[in-house]
């Protein structure tokens, strides 16, 4: 008789993994399939939805027959904004546009000043130049024939439920990165609707995260290695599922996950009446709970561009050579900031640089110097979430950039404070498993099922010498980088 378990999917920006996770919450297997988006020097970054698609097959069928197992529910955790739009047959219009393209500024600011105008008692929409609805309306401005055959507006996760069960659904929070809908309401907002030009029977049904959507289709099972009795369980959005799968299941932690971006989340009884810019929140998945976020654009992408572009044989030898680089990379200052800011403050035309190079660095002093960068970047967005009121007992964190024991410990030099590493550091997978146990009954709440599946594995605490040096290395960061962006205030 085969062990029973759970999948859960982490659809990212250069790749699918799939972890099959037992009812312990032990990680069995894990697999993960590349791809790769392009980009234009316009902004625009695309990708087929099949190669997306078909890389999360490949992976899940890697682990289910790794591992042996009879996959009992699956849910998948995510990237928010990312779209395609399909025909009434189910075909796809236009490569996946991926969250981070840029190219709809004029769209986003005419979708804002419609709601605006619109003077709105509900609660109004996030727009963002990421979201889906402006890129919508762009697509269709610039492709009107192609776009007139458009019957489907899917982000990925209603795509994947469309194919594997028939049944297009998504989740609060995933829906608000549509910019038609405002989280915590009960329905997609009229107003942002007609002023985007799209009907609400376009878009996917939303439903609570943990929600039951319907049994795999026999043909999807059988090309899955999943059961027809499998069920597909309503996912979120990547950043929260890596909180709860980290054990973020009330207030005083803060969970940092560095994946392609870097995101800090932490939770709280009630969000501020309003929320500067940089800053976000909304409703989390755990009642009565809300989330506030900070994240930069670009983090993991950063070192995989370095690998890519630079001709690093491994990230985990780049470690080995940055650990003897003194603290400083020699001088070299890397602003990691490739496509853009969030935070601290948002500035879409925030581009990358490399400074004080001279011809005795190598590619291990850029390296490090890639690595503090994004340790101080992590640094200000948690001290941003703490100069508005978030109390941060607790720091937890996952992703890719928690494999790596050496750049853990340099983030922990930088802050100043003590940094839990799970004993899972795939998070979002552990997360969208934990859902997907959730909606299969194995659990009573979300609460008892971060509780019971994420375990800390070690403590990484700041050496006080280091973190000196860092201190000292930051304010020169900061004050630099305000600078070269031309804060207010910057000289």
């Amino acid at each position: 008789m085969r062990l029973k378990a759970y999948l859960g999917l982490d659809i990212g920006g250069t790749g699918a993994k799939a972890g099959v996770v037992d009812s312990e919450g032990r990680l069995l297997a894990l697999a993960r399939r590349g791809y790769q988006p392009t980009a234009s020097p316009e902004g625009h970054v695309e990708i087929p939805i099949e190669q997306i698609y078909e890389a999360a097959r490949e992976a899940a069928a890697t682990v289910i027959r790794q591992s042996g197992t009879e996959i009992l529910a699956l849910a998948i955790s995510t990237q928010g904004q990312t779209f395609v739009s399909l025909d009434d047959q189910g075909k796809p219009l236009h490569p996946a546009i991926i969250w981070y393209d840029s190219r709809a500024t004029e769209q986003a600011d005419r979708l804002q000043k419609a709601l605006q105008a619109a003077n709105l008692d509900e609660p109004s929409p996030l727009v963002q130049t990421i979201a889906a609805a402006p890129k919508i309306m762009w697509l269709r401005e610039h492709h009107p024939a192609r776009m007139a055959r458009a019957r489907r507006f899917l982000l990925l996760p209603d795509y994947f439920s469309y194919r594997l069960t028939g049944r297009a659904a998504t989740d609060p929070i995933t829906a608000s990165s549509t910019a038609v809908y405002a989280d915590g309401s009960l329905d997609y907002c009229r107003a942002a609707l007609d002023a985007a030009e799209i009907q609400k029977e376009q878009l996917a049904e939303i439903l609570p995260a943990g929600t039951p959507i319907g049994r795999v289709c026999a043909e999807s099972a059988a090309s899955w290695m999943l059961s027809p009795e499998t069920l597909m369980v309503t996912g979120s959005n990547d950043q929260i599922l890596a909180a709860l799968g980290a054990g973020n299941c009330h207030p005083h932690m803060l969970t940092v996950m560095t994946g392609t971006c870097l995101a800090l989340v932490t939770l709280t009884e009630k969000l501020p009446d309003s929320l500067p810019p940089g800053l976000f929140g909304g409703h989390f998945s755990i009642l009565p709970y809300d989330y506030a976020l900070t994240y930069s654009k670009t983090a993991g992408v950063v070192l995989d561009w370095f690998k890519r572009e630079l001709g690093a044989a491994s990230l985990r030898e780049m470690d080995e050579l940055a650990a003897e680089v003194p603290i400083g990379s020699r001088g070299v200052v890397m602003l990691p900031y490739f496509d853009g800011m969030f935070s601290p403050v948002p500035n879409p035309a925030a581009r990358g640089a490399l400074m004080n190079l001279q011809l005795h660095h190598t590619r291990a002093d850029l390296y490090r110097a890639a690595l503090e960068a994004l340790g101080y970047t992590f640094r200000e967005n948690m001290e941003i979430l703490q100069n508005h009121g978030f109390v941060i007992t607790t720091i937890r964190a996952m992703g890719g950039g928690a494999k790596s024991n050496f750049w853990m410990q340099m983030k922990s030099d930088i802050a100043g404070r003590a940094i839990e590493k799970p004993q899972v550091t795939e998070a979002a997978v552990l997360g969208a498993a934990m859902l997907a146990a959730l909606g299969r009954g194995a659990f009573r709440s979300l609460a008892e099922g971060c509780e019971a599946f994420a375990k800390v594995e070690r403590v990484f605490e700041p050496n006080a010498q280091n973190h000196a040096r860092y201190d000292e290395l930051y304010k020169s960061y900061l004050a630099l980088y305000r600078f070269v962006y031309r804060f207010p205030g910057s000289s």
